[in-house]
């Protein structure tokens, strides 16, 4: 229970770190009648694609990537998972014929940075960010630390299902764009690492992505205070952490080795936490608490489309409810109590639920963004705006390049879909996507 606690705290901090000074008051309307969507519904399978017989060898891997402020196998003291709480999900996965590998990259880096620590954390080698980068937002071109590959045999005769969470989900499809078309400004050093080719087409034979603002989240709006990044919060406030909870240091890792923000032999942690502070990251827009913003999903969009070689699926959460009188998202009762205040609506302190704005030149925020699972909006968790996105239907076949929406899993928030905080098991909801991809093998 105590590992149980240091994980709400770290994963939900940004939220209490930066939460309004009010508490939600009664909600006095009345809500719409929204069944909750059974976890366990089964996802039905392709036409004439039925389940792969599962083998001990020979079936393409899952590779489950974190969101921001997620973590990986290890942490926590390995006794509490990213995916699946006090489960294990990847395990479980692995154990009934479907690998499963959780990956582990930076908590609160850029999606660029997490993508490059990806394909590492999967192919195995020493982090190359690329000299191009590295030189634009002034960090170290390489790490240290050397990742010994969960599947080195990955190429093109040997592909992986990506499924990402979250800000996961913005990374995996930040992958697939390096392998399939790589870098031209990394490509002109000599001595540029071999994810900027964009030779490795087929790589990836699918990209499912849960929770994921693919449009951008205006949480990102709404935690900033004073323009001081929400993100730079969170590392922050969890660094301070360390005089209230002792061992914080020896159970998350915010892998920021480029910045030069490891804490060193013999440095405290209150010093550490203020090199943190002063680094410069928080003056770039080489963090995730940027690339989570609207507008850089807009610029991402434009710049990275869909890969025509890659079969799409998508899952939304919600967990909030229509206010019959003002059309306002209230959160639904059982919503994590820490991302309740900042989902909440109401006339003076804008919530998730209510939130407008209409800056020049920035993305209008209107009412289709309130629905949310309490840290995400629902629009946009189908698939990114620009893209061409269908209701997945089992009778239509599937195509590459098309995002198939599995559907809207009501009454989950942000951190039920992935079992934490949640007292239910999620293993039938990963057995069935699991179920899914094992029909493109």
């Amino acid at each position: 229970m105590l590992v149980k606690n240091y994980l709400i705290v770290l994963l939900c901090l940004l939220a209490i770190a930066c939460k309004k000074e009010t508490v939600p008051v009664a909600q006095k309307e009345e809500l719409a009648i929204e069944p909750v969507t059974p976890l366990d519904k089964a996802i039905p399978l392709p036409a004439g694609r039925g389940a792969m017989q599962r083998s001990s060898s020979g079936n393409i891997p899952i590779i489950m990537v974190h969101g921001l402020g997620g973590f990986g196998p290890g942490e926590m003291l390995g006794l509490y998972h990213y995916w699946g709480g006090i489960d294990n999900i990847p395990q479980y996965l692995t154990d009934n014929g479907f690998p499963a590998f959780a990956a582990k990259v930076g908590p609160v880096s850029s999606n660029w940075d997490r993508a490059v620590e990806l394909y590492y954390y999967i192919k195995g080698g020493y982090v190359d960010y690329g000299k191009f980068h590295s030189s634009q937002f002034g960090h170290a071109q390489k790490r240290q630390r050397y990742f010994p590959g969960v599947y080195p045999e990955w190429d093109a005769e040997h592909p992986v299902h990506l499924l990402g969470h979250s800000m996961g989900g913005i990374t995996v499809r930040k992958l697939v764009t390096l392998l399939e078309k790589g870098s031209a400004e990394e490509r002109s050093d000599p001595a540029h690492a071999a994810i900027f080719n964009g030779d490795k087409t087929g790589w990836v034979t699918s990209v499912t992505t849960i929770s994921t603002p693919h449009n951008g989240a205006t949480l990102s709006y709404l935690l900033l205070d004073g323009n001081i990044p929400f993100v730079r919060k969170l590392v922050t406030s969890v660094a301070s952490l360390a005089g209230i909870v002792p061992g914080i240091e020896k159970i998350y890792d915010f892998s920021l080795e480029q910045w030069g923000l490891e804490q060193q032999p013999g440095e405290s942690w209150n010093a550490y936490a203020q090199r943190v502070e002063d680094s410069d990251i928080w003056s770039t827009d080489d963090y995730s608490g940027h690339d989570v913003t609207p507008e850089a999903a807009v610029q991402t969009q434009a710049a990275e489309p869909d890969s025509r070689n890659v079969y799409y699926f998508s899952i939304t959460t919600k967990a909030s409810v229509r206010g019959l009188l003002t059309g306002w998202e209230y959160p639904r009762l059982d919503m994590s109590p820490v991302l309740m205040p900042i989902a909440y609506p109401t006339p003076i302190f804008m919530g998730l639920g209510n939130y407008t704005r209409n800056v020049p030149g920035k993305i209008v925020i209107d009412s289709k963004w309130w629905p949310n699972d309490g840290a995400a909006n629902t629009y946009g968790m189908s698939g990114p705006a620009s893209s061409a996105i269908r209701p997945y239907n089992p009778a239509v076949p599937l195509e590459k390049g098309v995002w198939n929406h599995v559907g809207v899993y009501n009454g989950y928030d942000h951190f039920d879909v992935i079992g934490i905080g949640y007292f239910f098991s999620v293993r039938p909801f990963y057995a069935n996507v699991a179920q899914l991809l094992s029909t493109l093998e």
